[in-house]
């Protein structure tokens, strides 16, 4: 069983409700908050958040040195310190609000709010997905795709270590999904952030067949081309052109001298 309090990130942050709504304005951004827990000789009276601030104070004109109280919500629902998260959940889902105080007796001891919740889930999420994310990416690495690299040969079921290609990559370089499996053509991608220090996915990828932008994890038909290696290509193919075009000139040339 995991009890609301067990879930709490940070410790309550309470005003008198004596205090004015500057003062609990500068308490809100000494703390980092957007909420405050109101106070009468510390039993909880109320709550007041930063937009009831602005909404129900500066947008009707009430001086900042009003007692805050006059600008609280005082029907505040709380949960019980040894409450099931469970129920919190409930709570949060029937009334749409982002913070419940927790109570042990008349004693404040924390508040719980939406974003406790979505970063625990947050973890819980990556804890599932971990072992699955580590076990495509060592699918990656004992697959090799068919037919990518120069010493492979159409027909011949051959695979060399040319196409045994780690799925790893560096912003830059170029994703090539391989569609023939399932009769698509390719895609290609341009890898523009990689999350891991070694290269490993999951990369943020921009695809040049629309405009999307995603974060994917390759699968065994994926490729990485080396934003290096596409230049130096490039640039082979236009030196062996320039080649060309000089060895016609010397031709031309020589038979013109032979003419001669």
């Amino acid at each position: 069983m995991t009890d609301v309090l067990s879930v709490v990130s940070a410790p309550p942050v309470t005003v008198e409700r004596t205090r004015t709504i500057r003062e609990a304005a500068q308490e809100m951004d000494r703390h980092g908050v957007g909420a405050l827990l109101v106070t009468d000789h510390e039993r909880l009276v109320g709550i007041v958040t930063d937009r009831d601030i602005v909404l129900r104070g500066l947008a009707r004109d009430i001086a900042v040195e009003t007692a805050v109280g006059q600008v609280m919500t005082t029907d505040v629902l709380t949960l019980s310190v040894g409450v099931e998260l469970a129920r919190a959940y409930e709570v949060f889902r029937d009334h749409a609000l982002r913070r419940l105080p927790v109570l042990d007796g008349d004693q404040i001891v924390g508040v719980l709010s939406v974003d406790d919740l979505l970063i625990r889930d947050a973890r819980r999420i990556e804890d599932l997905i971990r072992p699955l994310a580590q076990e495509v990416i060592a699918r990656h690495r004992r697959t090799p795709v068919a037919g990518v690299g120069a010493g492979a040969h159409a027909g011949d079921g051959a695979t060399t270590d040319a196409s045994r290609r780690l799925v790893r990559a560096h912003p830059g370089d170029t994703l090539v999904i391989h569609g023939r499996t399932l009769g698509r053509p390719e895609r290609f991608g341009e890898i523009i952030e990689v999350r891991s220090p070694s290269g490993d996915p999951p990369f943020l990828v921009s695809w040049s067949d629309s405009e999307h932008v995603t974060f994917t994890y390759p699968g065994p038909d994926a490729e990485v081309r080396p934003r290096v290696a596409d230049e130096a290509a490039a640039t082979g193919g236009k030196a062996a052109s320039g080649s060309g075009r000089s060895t016609g000139g010397s031709t031309g040339s020589g038979n013109g001298d032979g003419r001669g």
